[in-house]
């Protein structure tokens, strides 16, 4: 029977815990937490987006995705409003908060994107995150 620091499911959790409490460290003080960064960088790199195409680009059920987005609502950092060309669809919105969070926020990342690529080489980081992509399709 494999070890258990061989079986690349352990791997993956233990390192997503290490990346998770890297973030929520950092993103406390903001009132945030990992996934509301990630539905903030969506909302930044396009504002307005559509609730269920948020929750597809996310890969998150519309429950999970409509608590994060309820509490974030509530701090104040995103709005929903209802689609003008189609009364079932909402649409997510960036409030001024949400906006001015970006440059706050950014530093995070680069931070833990500096840690995680030290003194790799950049072909390596790139293989890593093709066979993540690849892992990710094959369970779909």
């Amino acid at each position: 029977m494999a070890r258990l620091d061989e079986h690349l499911c352990f791997l993956m959790d233990v390192a997503t815990r290490k990346i998770t409490k890297f973030y929520n460290r950092r993103l406390r003080q903001f009132g945030i937490t990992y996934n509301h960064l990630f539905i903030l960088k969506c909302l930044w790199e396009r504002e307005g987006v559509n609730v269920k195409d948020l929750s597809r680009e996310l890969l998150l059920d519309s429950s999970s995705l409509s608590g994060h987005l309820d509490r974030m609502e509530r701090v104040g950092l995103v709005v929903r409003k209802d689609d003008p060309d189609d009364r079932r669809a909402v649409r997510v919105f960036l409030t001024d908060k949400g906006r001015r969070l970006k440059k706050q926020l950014e530093p995070i990342g680069k931070e833990l994107r500096a840690a995680l690529q030290k003194e790799e080489p950049k072909e390596r980081v790139a293989a890593f995150a093709a066979g993540l992509r690849h892992i990710t399709k094959r369970l779909e």
